[in-house]
């Protein structure tokens, strides 16, 4: 694949991004990596384009380093081997020092991520701080960095703090510095920063789907982290294919049938971590079950989710 730069990455890096779920066998707690071929190839096969391995979704915290580093190589291995085009994002673990997310930045190139994502879950005390993190990386390893944007740890106590919107604004004039997933779910801030940064950087909108998406393409948001796309990436796809298209009407109709009910009676009632493994599981993808301390969905919820994605007109939007 072409490398990615400032450039050519809002091309490269826009409409829906598949993020990367772990499954685990139940009574080994090992990584499943059949059923995670299985899930890689579903998305292949609908035409996903940019497949991102995370901290959360990809259950980093549940894992120790040389399990990340063996699930950032398979993804890599595998995606690329569907096709050498797809993009592969693999990220650094939540909790670790600047010379371990250089380690695997390192690692990350070696085995053909074309791009790492940053997490920062250490306390925020200064712009410096974070904005040295990501110098310090950007001039150990050539490899394209992703901002993964989430509220900090608040150094001084009290609540978590967004990301100051001036730091973001250094960042992307950073050359390494080409995308963001902006994860603070606060449509306001979300607003600002995608004004700010927008001419620099593609921006991956999260937590809200396709409906939080179309609140900000027009301001020049080009990516969004998929959420019904999960358990049917074919959805994903669909929608963006007709928003090209122009066809509003129909990307409506999928938020109001599909979308909509999925996280109204689903991921609001049991979290979106626990909702999505029993979604997963109920389509025969992989099992709903994780590493304690996260602990699945019980038997009755699950049948719940399985009888919600029973009832859900998937077929309809596919």
């Amino acid at each position: 694949m072409e490398r990615l730069t400032k450039a050519n990455v809002q091309e490269k890096i826009r409409g829906p991004v598949f993020s990367v779920m772990t499954p685990f066998i139940p009574k080994t707690d090992a990584i499943d990596y059949p059923a995670l071929e299985r899930f890689l190839m579903r998305i292949h096969e609908a035409g996903g384009r940019v497949f991102y391995v995370m901290a959360y979704n990809s259950r980093y915290s549940q894992m120790t380093f040389e399990e990340i580093r063996n699930l950032n190589a398979f993804v890599c291995r595998f995606v690329k081997a569907c096709n050498p085009e797809h993009l592969v994002i693999v990220a650094d673990p939540p909790h670790c020092s600047t010379r371990v997310t250089s380690e695997f930045a390192e690692h990350a190139l070696k085995n053909g991520a074309d791009m790492i994502s940053l997490i920062v879950r250490e306390r925020f005390y200064s712009e410096e701080q974070i904005y040295r993190h990501f110098e310090l990386v950007a001039k150990a390893v050539p490899i394209p960095l992703l901002i993964h944007e989430m509220p900090f740890l608040n150094g001084y106590g009290g609540p978590q703090v967004n990301w100051p919107v001036s730091l973001l604004d250094r960042l992307a004039d950073m050359e390494s510095v080409l995308a963001i997933k902006e994860d603070a779910k606060d449509d306001a801030y979300s607003l600002e920063v995608i004004r700010a940064i927008r001419d620099r950087v593609s921006i991956i909108i999260s937590g809200g789907d396709q409906s939080q998406w179309i609140r900000f393409v027009d301001e020049g948001c080009q990516a969004w982290l998929i959420g019904i796309g999960v358990f049917d990436p074919r959805l994903s796809v669909r929608f963006y294919r007709e928003w090209q298209a122009g066809n509003r009407e129909f990307c409506h109709r999928l938020i109001q049938d599909v979308e909509k009910p999925f996280f109204e009676e689903g991921v609001k009632k049991f979290g979106w971590h626990l909702t999505i493994k029993a979604a997963l599981e109920a389509l025969g993808v992989m099992s709903r079950h994780d590493r304690m301390p996260l602990m699945p969905l019980h038997s009755e919820e699950a049948k719940q989710i399985s009888t919600l994605m029973q009832r859900l007109p998937i077929d309809l939007y596919v």
